[in-house]
């Protein structure tokens, strides 16, 4: 399923938000191969009960989910962001592909979008590029 075996990330912490246990459960088994500690839940209230508890090195979230979408759930995560002084880099990982919907998750603070069904090394990659931006930034 993996390509490159050899990255670790080792430590990463990710909280993944989506209503579809499969999606959960396959991610899970994806970033465990690589050291990723994963914590899911299925919905924009579970998610923001965790961020008050934990503080993950990046949230990858479906937009499509219920009650609540994962726009609205951006618009929690920044304005906690600024409230804890922290920065929580976030990815769309979402069966919402158009332009608008690209554009839109762009401009309330995911720094990617990704389309499912996703390609497992471009997930693994850009998880691995926004930790090492954050670490970066912490080292200087």
């Amino acid at each position: 399923m993996m390509c490159d075996q050899s990255l670790r990330l080792n430590g990463v912490r990710v909280l993944v938000v989506d209503n579809n246990p499969d999606c959960r459960d396959l991610l899970r088994m994806v970033f465990e191969d690589y050291g990723i500690e994963t914590i899911a839940c299925n919905c924009v209230s579970e998610a923001v009960e965790i961020l008050k508890q934990v503080k993950p090195d990046v949230l990858i979230s479906e937009i499509a989910l219920p009650n609540e979408d994962g726009f609205s759930l951006m618009h929690k995560v920044k304005a906690f962001e600024v409230a804890e002084q922290v920065e929580i880099p976030a990815i769309a990982l979402t069966t919402y592909d158009t332009k608008y919907d690209r554009a839109y998750a762009r401009l309330v603070g995911f720094c990617k979008h990704l389309s499912k069904p996703v390609d497992f090394d471009e997930l693994i990659a850009t998880v691995a590029n926004v930790t090492k931006q954050i670490q970066l930034v912490s080292a200087a």
